[in-house]
């Protein structure tokens, strides 16, 4: 003979018959969390880009933050590509229309628009940094003035700033651009680049995907997952309780088994 103990209490039939309603209370409340939890993170796609095309000047101001309905934008601009400016953005992915796509250089200019507006330009893409620098540093050193000219191209936000050896940028942040050498140190700038389609002379035009979606976090449906999850765990721990409860009492009476 011996006192009871939680396990002997707890394989007795009735408490097994409590255990398997507890688990199954536990599924259910687990598969209500599973249900939230399905619905906390979801991707929403973006809405397809508006191929219409537009002046930039109607699109977008200059001096003023780079608004979301703004992005993928199909825009066409009168600028002048500044003679003596040009820089190289690394790590630029390119289309080749096959599915496939390849790793190179954008060639960017910021140039100046009809009514004096700096705008920045990504005008072509290189497989190779010694094609492209080269490219760079004849048009930086070309005393030639280029005329106005209309570009035609999809307006896209400015990156983050990140390190550069004055000509190549890992990224092509505007803000970082605009504050080279040789610009003025007053400014009245678009706040988004432009990827030039047409006109484009030099490298390869420059393809580049639809921009993906973004992934969305809902806290409200995070909190009832997590709020299902601790209702799972507390049917187990009710029967457990209960359990126990049955042994001190059992233990309280003297009771010997």
């Amino acid at each position: 003979m011996s006192k009871p103990t939680f396990l002997r209490v707890a394989s007795r039939p009735k408490w097994i018959g409590a255990l398997l309603l507890a688990l199954a209370v536990a599924a259910m409340f687990a598969g209500f969390a599973q249900w939230q939890f399905d619905r906390t993170v979801r991707y929403v796609p973006k809405t397809p880009a508006n191929q219409t095309l537009v002046s930039l000047r109607d699109l977008a101001k200059t001096s003023s933050p780079f608004l979301a309905p703004q992005a993928d934008r199909l825009v066409s601009v009168e600028a002048t590509p500044m003679p003596d400016q040009c820089y190289l953005i690394a790590n630029r992915i390119q289309l080749d229309g096959q599915g496939g796509s390849k790793t190179g250089f954008w060639l960017a200019r910021p140039a100046t628009t009809a009514d004096g507006k700096l705008v920045t330009l990504a005008l072509g893409w290189f497989a190779k940094e010694e094609q492209s620098r080269a490219e760079c540093e004849k048009i930086s050193n070309s005393a030639e003035i280029t005329a106005l000219q209309t570009f035609r191209g999809i307006y896209e936000p400015s990156e983050e700033p990140r390190a550069s050896d004055g000509i190549k940028f890992e990224t092509l942040s505007v803000e970082q651009m605009i504050n080279q050498p040789g610009l003025p140190e007053t400014v009245d700038a678009y706040a988004g680049f432009v990827i030039v389609q047409k006109p484009h002379t030099l490298g390869e035009s420059i393809v580049i995907g639809n921009n993906p979606g973004q992934t969305e976090f809902n806290w409200l449906t995070a909190f009832y997952a997590a709020e299902w999850t601790l209702f799972a765990g507390f049917a187990i721990f009710l029967w457990s309780r209960l359990v126990r409860d049955e042994v001190i009492r059992q233990i309280g009476k003297g009771r010997i088994e």
